[in-house]
């Protein structure tokens, strides 16, 4: 089994270097997010609605990307700010996508139905509507031709659309929660479906028979979802046992 190598540091350094590195690469990163909290206050303070917050913290991750690139800084330290798929899906998605729903639950709860058939099967169907269009454009000479798995996996990809810029704008200007909930929900939810998709696709050759690309999007998608349901109702019933016991 591959091991799941979180740390980019490069084994052939000296660990004192290794350890400095590391050092550095985490102070630069939390800087940087210290920089977007404050820069984000300042644009809603001053109501600076021309740059939105998160395209404030955009330039500012690509400002000291660039910086890094084109400076004499070591390996090492650059290496911090590469992007790591395994972290990312681990570490940093999960607060995300959960932190803001426990923030205020009951829209999103009272819209659940809506919001799991614009993210499941409106993502499905945006997926392969996509991916069948950029694969006949391909056919009639449109646009550069793919084979039609790479086109599905392309439709997969730009589909889960992440309206952070509209979200924070419904924010500003303090619209309907049950609007801001189902925008928010389906661009939440529709990654795991956008996720799926894309590693079933990634996994198929053109041989391979169609019910198994069935079986094996249902085995990551359904077996994710139980997953995570049953640690969720776990948690649950723990904090309604504690609840009960310390009461």
């Amino acid at each position: 089994m591959e091991e799941l190598q979180i740390s980019p540091a490069n084994p052939a350094g000296s660990p004192g270097k290794e350890q400095q590195a590391a050092g550095v690469g985490i102070l630069l990163q939390i800087m940087m997010l210290v920089l977007s909290f404050v820069l984000g206050h300042v644009l809603r303070r001053h109501k600076f609605y021309y740059l939105p917050e998160a395209s404030a913290s955009l330039l500012i991750g690509l400002i000291v990307g660039g910086l890094a690139n084109i400076s004499n800084t070591e390996t090492n330290i650059r290496a911090w700010f590469n992007f790591h798929e395994e972290f990312f899906f681990l570490f940093l998605l999960p607060p995300i996508i959960l932190y803001p729903i426990f923030l205020s639950p009951k829209p999103f709860f009272s819209n659940f139905g809506a919001i799991v058939t614009f993210a499941i099967l409106g993502t499905f169907i945006a997926s392969m509507v996509t991916g069948i269009l950029v694969y006949l454009g391909g056919v009639m000479f449109l646009m550069y031709r793919l084979p039609f798995v790479e086109c599905l996996m392309f439709g997969a990809l730009i589909s889960a659309t992440d309206p952070v810029t509209v979200l924070s704008i419904f924010q500003e200007l303090g619209t309907d929660m049950n609007l801001y909930a189902l925008v928010f929900g389906e661009s939440v939810l529709n990654d795991a479906m956008a996720i799926s998709l894309y590693r079933t696709m990634s996994s198929v050759s053109s041989r391979q028979n169609f019910f198994l690309v069935i079986l094996r999007f249902l085995e990551t998608f359904v077996g994710s979802m139980s997953s995570g349901v049953g640690v969720g109702f776990t948690s649950a019933l723990i904090s309604f046992i504690d609840f009960l016991l310390l009461s």
